[in-house]
């Protein structure tokens, strides 16, 4: 009985031919994915090498030089030779487990019966000549099984464990495409990016240890040296700027009042920081770039520096006790009448202080 022909219809839905069909664009997308992945692994390499290398080389840096101070803690000072030690610290056998311990104690005692009995036949048959290899050994032992499970078996616990860490509640609606993840990409480059980096970090260590070791002989030697020589006791010396000596031992109402005489301290007319009058401009702080030179500042913009900067620290303990290293020196310039000496006067009213002129026109031919 003859089988009745497919017609057009059924040739064009041929289940096994539609499945052939999904197969094979299966295989090619799964071929196109995967230059993806590679082109965009080539392309995150890049990107961060421009991006993160500096962070990365800094790192990788901080962390050799961490051991290195580690290191020289244990070991008295002395630094390391190299930097064989940093990359073995992680090199640690597992543990065993409680069966490959006994699997491994086996298969010592029998290695040990081998040999002891290896030595006994060496010693009979002196001077025989020797046995046909047979199929089983010389020593007619029994060859040690290994216990617990194979390769392979290991290999396919590694797949699943990856498996259930990565794959297993990964949410993948938002990729409908089934495209490779950007995040995965980077952690397969990163170590690949380090790797280039580590011939570079690693010299520039190495250099640091030569420096530490020609540093470290130096000492020894001043070491040498000191033990040698008797110390001496060195006299007391006073401080060597100029006019030290006129001032040694003064009292510091006594000084003020010889300050006072020789006209170096000055009592001006007091001014107020709001005598100092003009207004915010608004303009020139909108145009202010960090690039480029700054605007001439405004008044009410110098009225506030000089409140933060100066009224402030000489004015409250509470703000020098906060602000323990203030600014110890400020450049007024200009064109004469524009407020500078107005400026110092107001800073001297409002803090209680007083001014010492101590320009060169003024101290020539006193405390030299």
């Amino acid at each position: 009985m003859a089988r009745k022909p497919k017609t057009d219809d059924e040739k064009k839905n041929d289940a096994l031919k539609q499945a052939e069909e999904t197969r094979k664009q299966r295989i090619q997308t799964r071929k196109q994915f995967e230059q993806d992945f590679k082109t965009e692994k080539e392309n995150l390499k890049d990107e961060i090498d421009l991006n993160e290398g500096t962070d990365i080389k800094e790192n990788m840096l901080k962390e050799r030089r961490d051991w290195v101070q580690e290191w020289k803690a244990n070991h008295n000072g002395k630094p390391p030779e190299d930097l064989k030690d940093f990359y073995d610290r992680f090199n640690v056998e597992t543990p065993l487990t409680p069966e490959e311990q006994e699997a491994k104690r086996l298969q010592e005692e029998e290695e040990a019966k081998a040999k002891k009995k290896k030595k006994d036949g060496a010693k009979k048959d002196k001077g025989k000549k020797k046995k046909k290899k047979g199929g089983d050994d010389d020593d007619g032992g029994s060859q040690t099984v290994k216990l617990g499970p194979s390769e392979i078996v290991r290999k396919f616990d590694e797949f699943y464990e990856d498996y259930q860490d990565i794959w297993a509640n990964r949410d993948e609606e938002k990729n409908q495409n089934q495209t490779y993840d950007e995040q995965m990409a980077k952690d397969e480059v990163m170590p690949l990016v380090e790797n280039g980096y580590k011939k570079e970090v690693d010299e520039m260590i190495k250099i640091e240890l030569e420096n530490f070791k020609v540093l470290q002989g130096v000492k020894q030697k001043k070491k040498k040296k000191k033990k040698a020589k008797k110390k001496k006791k060195k006299k007391k010396k006073g401080l060597k700027i100029p006019g030290y000596k006129l001032v040694a031992g003064k009292d510091k109402k006594d000084l003020l009042v010889d300050l006072i005489h020789n006209i170096i301290v000055k009592k001006l007319p007091p001014r107020k920081l709001t005598d100092f009058i003009g207004e915010f401009n608004y303009i020139h702080s909108m145009l202010d770039d960090i690039n480029l030179p700054p605007k001439e500042p405004s008044m009410a913009l110098i009225r506030q520096l000089v409140t933060e900067y100066i009224i402030f620290p000489l004015g409250s303990a509470m703000v020098r006790k906060r602000f323990p290293d203030p600014i110890k020196s400020f450049l007024f310039y200009g064109p004469a009448g524009t407020g500078k000496t107005m400026m110092v006067r107001a800073c001297a009213y409002e803090t209680n202080s007083i001014i010492c002129d101590l320009s060169p026109l003024n101290l020539e031919g006193r405390y030299t």
